[in-house]
Parts: C-alpha cells; structure tokens; sequence
C-alpha cells in the first residue's frame, strides 16, 4: 500500500491528519514552490486504506493506492 501526498499542489491545510483515524501523517517541514508546508506521509504502515484523507483534501492532493 502506498500514500501519496502531490507536494505540487498541496496547500498544507493538513485536513488530513485531522481526519486519519490511524495517524498516517503528521507536521511536516517540506515546504513546496508556492511556499505552503506539506504534511508527512510518517506512518505508511498503518493505513486501512479508508480513504477518509483522500476523500476530505480540499485540493485532491492524496492518492491511496
């Protein structure tokens, strides 16, 4: 399994790592060309693959494959 945040379009809103009920994603400190701050993919192995970020992101900037 993988997640995928598009660094190039992300505007760091991290509505994601609010919705993650496993905690995939946190804080991060990559910071993209438009100058928002992208959160981290930091605990890949514990996606369920709900989709609940994927869903929720305002830019569709994740992918969960």
């Amino acid at each position: 399994m993988k997640v995928y945040i598009d660094s190039r379009i992300c505007k760091g809103c991290q509505l994601c790592i609010n919705y993650c009920p496993k905690k995939v994603f946190e804080p991060g400190d990559e910071v993209n060309d438009k100058g928002f701050v992208i959160p981290n993919v930091a605990h890949e192995e514990l996606c369920i693959r709900c989709k609940l970020c994927e869903i929720n992101c305002p830019d569709l900037a994740i992918y969960v494959e």
